[in-house]
């Protein structure tokens, strides 16, 4: 199975049209959040990746999330069967910043609706926001990652966890079991390919 991944596109027109030209070579899109404040740009995302799974980040306008959530694409909150054995589950938006953006949460909110989720080690888990911790410190020295989604991914252990927001960072590590895989930001021209065999990720990072 092979996974084209990516997340804060934040409006870019550049990369949406990169991103639409190689997804054909991909069985899946996961979209981790941060598409747009455009309704129109939003609907054209959709259009684009009719094979995606997508969740909100804490950027997009709320009349961007209505639009998200009546989609076929939406798996905020919720988990789909994929093959091999292999489910997806998301849960999008982000803890409290700085900015008073649309889609935060508190961290008690986070943990209550991801403690609905089916999540175990076959699971690849689509968040916005990193574990606190790890990929999430900011321009400030800050770190912006939810404690919530750390705590769950330790309890929970999925195979593994796709997340942007934090704009600086890109990479893969290892939490007790499960591959987190930092995305990078997508309007900065970069996402991620991912291949799944036998419960086991080949991850790449790529320019658009």
């Amino acid at each position: 199975m092979k996974l084209l991944a990516f997340s804060d596109l934040h409006g870019e027109e550049a990369a949406l049209e990169s991103l639409q030209r190689i997804a054909p070579d991909f069985d899946h899109v996961l979209i981790c959040g941060d598409i747009s404040r455009s309704v129109s740009f939003a609907e054209d995302v959709l259009k684009a990746f009719p094979n995606a799974f997508v969740i909100p980040g804490n950027w997009d306008s709320e009349q961007v999330n209505n639009v998200l959530a009546s989609s076929k694409q939406w798996i905020h909150g919720k988990r789909v069967k994929l093959t091999a054995g292999i489910n997806i589950a998301g849960f999008g938006y982000s803890p409290p910043t700085p900015f008073g953006t649309f889609g935060e949460m508190s961290e008690q909110d986070i943990y209550s609706g991801m403690a609905k989720l089916k999540l175990d080690s076959s699971t690849l888990l689509m968040l916005h926001s990193p574990p606190k911790g790890h990929f999430d410190e900011g321009l400030l020295g800050r770190h912006i990652g939810s404690e919530s989604i750390l705590k769950m991914i330790t309890e929970k252990k999925p195979l593994a966890a796709f997340f942007g927001h934090a704009h600086e960072h890109e990479g893969t590590a290892k939490l007790g079991q499960t591959t987190l895989v930092k995305l990078p930001p997508a309007n900065g021209m970069r996402a991620c390919s991912v291949s799944v065999k036998d419960k086991k990720l080949d991850v790449e990072f790529i320019s658009l």
